[in-house]
């Protein structure tokens, strides 16, 4: 093989050639370690492209056909949530576990495909006015006495008794607006015991 090469190139040729040659091995050792060493560094979880970098749609703009393209979203599923937003709206995402169809697991699989959004500050708004509304016995207006309207925010024994007298007349009480029949009983008045009653059955 020396002879052969001793033919082509000169010894000083073959030096050069040799040179290039551990240095090309050389060359591809260090790049090797070095991409096994860029491997260890990097968590395997932080290349999750479809999940760090998954569409956000905004829940109460999206269209049938995005939503059709989330996973466990399918044609009913999507027209479902349409039709709960037409009907009610979503204040936030939490709300699609109102909407028919979605139970925890589907929920959880489902909600980081939409942004996150809400009022914070109406939510603990309506949630201290039911908490307001627990500190009292709720009053079933198409059932009580006296003594139990008595109970509600200004109504007396003469104005309980009008409720009573109005509900006989009328053969029970369809909505909490029929007391603004009563005399004596306006919307100013209406709304100091509003949440305190119920209809129940008439």
């Amino acid at each position: 093989m020396k002879k052969i090469l001793s033919n082509l190139i000169t010894e000083n040729e073959q030096k050069v050639l040799l040179f290039l040659i551990v240095f090309a091995f050389i060359g591809l050792a260090a790049k090797y370690t070095f991409l096994n060493a860029q491997n260890e560094d990097t968590p395997a979880d932080s290349l999750n492209f479809a999940q760090d970098y998954a569409i956000k749609y905004d829940l109460n703009m999206a269209t049938k056909e995005e939503l059709i393209t989330i996973p466990g979203i399918g044609e009913k599923r999507a027209l479902d949530i349409l039709t709960y937003r037409a009907e009610n709206g979503f204040r936030n995402k939490q709300d699609l576990l109102k909407v028919k169809g979605i139970g925890t697991f589907i929920y959880n699989k489902i909600a980081c495909y939409f942004a996150d959004f809400g009022d914070s500050a109406q939510v603990k708004y309506e949630a201290s006015k039911i908490t307001e509304a627990n500190q009292f016995d709720l009053i079933n207006i198409n059932t009580a006495n006296a003594d139990e309207l008595t109970k509600l925010q200004g109504i007396g024994p003469a104005k309980a008794e009008k409720i009573i007298a109005l509900r006989q007349e009328l053969g029970g009480f369809s909505s909490k607006e029929e007391l603004l029949k009563i005399k004596g009983i306006g919307p100013k008045t209406l709304d100091k015991f509003k949440d305190q009653i119920i209809l129940g059955d008439r």
